[in-house]
């Protein structure tokens, strides 16, 4: 899938809004995953903390992103303060995808889904490409008068990843590498 096609798909923003209200909320009160995205990877866990508390933190750097249209009402003070928090963030969040997903790469391979299940590894692989570039798109299009525009879609991407994709290819490839077969398992 492309990023043109990425693009293109709607964000059910109610559907996804919910669900990672009840895992917003989950990890407040707990500091953990919400159960239903526990891979089980003691690795993958790990790695998936760290982006609901990158979610968390992108939701405290602006004092309305869901409903200021632009960042004209701030001050510059503001709109430099949030436009530093957000370029910290951005730096941090593509960092860390790039790690991440070369270790659940590694991992197909590893295991050898990558040979039992090409197609499977391929789409997943594919949904890694696709977030990497709209990261980099969001990283490309900061300008100071915008950056609540960049938080809202920086949100909407890394909660599709938490609603979708964690659900979608991380839970198969857990479910994967803990067959009692698996080279890797336990790993």
């Amino acid at each position: 899938m492309t990023t043109q096609r990425m693009a293109s798909i709607p964000i059910h923003r109610d559907e996804s809004a919910d669900a990672l209200s009840g895992i917003a909320a989950h990890w407040l009160m707990t500091g953990e995953l919400p159960p239903e995205l526990v891979t089980g990877h003691k690795l993958i866990d790990f790695e998936h903390r760290f982006l609901v508390s990158a979610i968390a933190n992108l939701r405290r750097v602006c004092i309305d992103h869901e409903a200021l249209v632009n960042c004209k009402a701030c001050g510059r003070g503001i709109r430099e303060a949030c436009e530093s928090q957000l370029i910290g963030m951005l730096g941090d969040v593509f960092a860390f995808i790039l790690d991440h997903f070369k270790t659940e790469e590694s991992i197909m391979r590893d295991s050898l889904m990558i040979m039992v299940d090409r197609d499977v590894c391929q789409a997943h692989m594919e949904d890694h490409a696709e977030i990497a570039a709209k990261v980099q798109e969001i990283v490309s299009s900061l300008d100071s008068l915008h950056i609540v525009s960049r938080i809202r879609e920086l949100d909407a991407l890394l909660s599709r990843w938490i609603t979708n994709h964690i659900a979608l290819h991380d839970l198969l490839l857990s479910r994967w590498i803990s067959r009692e077969d698996s080279l890797i398992q336990g790993f």
